[in-house]
């Protein structure tokens, strides 16, 4: 019963794996390498411009406290 179960599990129409990726190929030097480190240098880039917004309000909200507190 088991076996039978197992193979009711598999999809005829995936894929393969067919081997190592052919870099030679410029498609998958474009897909697997070009592409994914823009992605992370963006995402660096941008975690690092969210900080610094973050900050700078922080720092002016400590601002707007220390003007209240002295007006009081």
């Amino acid at each position: 019963m088991i076996p039978f179960l197992s193979f009711g599990q598999k999809r005829p129409d995936l894929p393969k794996p067919q081997g190592p990726i052919d870099l030679s190929d410029p498609t998958n030097i474009l897909l697997y390498i070009i592409i994914p480190a823009i992605i992370l240098i963006a995402f660096f880039v941008f975690r690092k411009r969210i900080f610094k917004v973050k900050e700078e309000q922080k720092e002016r909200l400590k601002e707007k406290n220390q003007e209240r507190n002295k007006e009081n």
